[in-house]
């Protein structure tokens, strides 16, 4: 638990916030510094086309960003960890939680934590443990400059589809229950995703979901069956060392008090009183041991218990599963209508400018995904935007928010 002991809070020089926007850019803080002659304007245009824009971007590399951590003050004001003004009162009272699982691209993931990043939140950083030992320590290093943000006590060799992918998550949330900033809300994200609202419009919104969680449901034809019908065993390749996971052809037990399962994302927005159900529950304890022989078990855990009926669980959902909207992420999926202007990654499209205008006016919290190898202006233009709107104070369309089928009951109202 180390890593999140109370360190002193680095600040400018001057311990001010930015004056005012241009500030900002005139210090690179905003977008990546090589693109600030790009018109994000034009980005955001439905006729924009990605070879408008640079294709690619310098890269910073790990052995860099120990180095410029090395004096916590400037990698604080060069990498502009501070480029928010001072937070509302609003937000201060609603502190979030953030868990961010990575494994490569050191500098696409502090592009995401410097966006998201503000003092009285907390960050959790997982990080693969197959990574190289100079990674691990560049992030361990940053991660020391920045008070409120830490490694995760146990970290995971992560198998994809395995249960360690579950457990990398469950690893950050049993420290983040423990850490002393009592946050409201955890959002759990990969390396590759980007937000799509400010953190005042997160608490906006997590203040109208009222305690509730936003966890995606699937039932019927659409939950893969197989995955969890069936036992699935490591088998690890004796020439690569690298470990899969296969149908053992043996049936799985059913699960434990009778829980029906439901399908989803890995990834969701979760309350604070239900992490504490799922790292303290007897129940949430037998299924979590339960889903160690299941084919992707973070599509799983979270959606099931989120939508069961057999226990009463803290923000939960017992309507229909599949008719609520889930807002937390958007991704583009193959075969599921949404557009892709370019390639897709095992089906999920990897965004380029030409989404843009797609993707600022999506409901959801987030994006999935981006890469800093695949056209960056993206990322460069979802940056400005985000710090546009955070620097004014405003908030954007969050009526549409209100009412909500999953929401608990509340007369709170814009």
């Amino acid at each position: 638990m180390s890593d999140f002991v109370p360190k002193q809070r680095p600040m400018y020089e001057t311990e001010d916030y930015p004056p005012n926007v241009s500030y900002a850019y005139r210090n690179q803080w905003v977008g990546f510094p090589d693109m600030e002659q790009v018109d994000c304007n034009q980005a955001f245009n439905s006729s924009v086309k990605n070879n408008w824009f640079p294709q690619t971007v310098p890269r910073i590399f790990p052995h860099q960003f120990k180095a410029a951590s090395a004096n916590c003050n400037e990698f604080i004001r060069d990498f502009g960890f501070l480029r928010y003004p001072k937070v509302s009162e609003e937000e201060e009272n609603f502190p979030l939680a953030f868990i961010v699982l990575f494994y490569k691209d050191l500098d696409q993931v502090l592009f995401l934590l410097r966006a998201i990043y503000r003092p009285h939140n907390v960050y959790c950083l997982s990080v693969d443990t197959k990574s190289s030992v100079e990674f691990l320590d560049a992030v361990r290093s940053v991660s020391k400059c920045l008070p409120n943000v830490f490694v995760a006590s146990k970290l995971e060799s992560i198998v994809y589809a395995g249960f360690s992918r579950l457990m990398a998550d469950i690893n950050c949330m049993e420290d983040l229950l423990q850490h002393p900033i009592k946050w409201k809300y955890v959002v759990n994200l990969p390396g590759q995703q980007f937000p799509l609202r400010s953190n005042l419009e997160l608490v906006k919104i997590f203040q109208l979901y009222n305690g509730a969680n936003d966890v995606e449901g699937i039932t019927g034809k659409r939950m893969m069956a197989m995955r969890f019908m069936w036992r699935h065993d490591y088998v690890t390749n004796n020439v690569t060392g690298d470990v899969r996971l296969v149908s053992s052809g043996i049936k799985n037990r059913p699960p434990p008090h009778g829980i029906d399962i439901v399908k989803g994302s890995a990834y969701g927005t979760f309350s604070r009183d239900f992490i504490d159900f799922v790292i303290n529950h007897q129940i949430a304890k037998d299924f979590l041991e339960w889903c160690k022989t299941v084919l992707s078990p973070d599509e799983y855990f979270w959606a099931t218990l989120h939508h069961s009926k057999v226990v009463n669980v803290p923000g939960g959902y017992t309507g229909v599963p599949d008719t609520k909207p889930w807002l937390s992420t958007y991704a583009s999926w193959g075969g599921g209508g949404d557009p892709c202007a370019t390639i897709r990654i095992r089906s999920v499209c990897i965004f380029s400018p030409e989404d843009l205008p797609l993707l600022i006016n999506r409901k959801e919290m987030f994006a999935n995904k981006f890469y800093i190898t695949h056209h960056p202006a993206v990322l460069h233009c979802l940056d400005q935007l985000l710090y546009n709107v955070t620097f004014s104070g405003s908030t954007r369309d969050l009526k549409q928010y209100q009412d909500l089928p999953f929401a608990l009951k509340t007369s709170l109202k814009l």
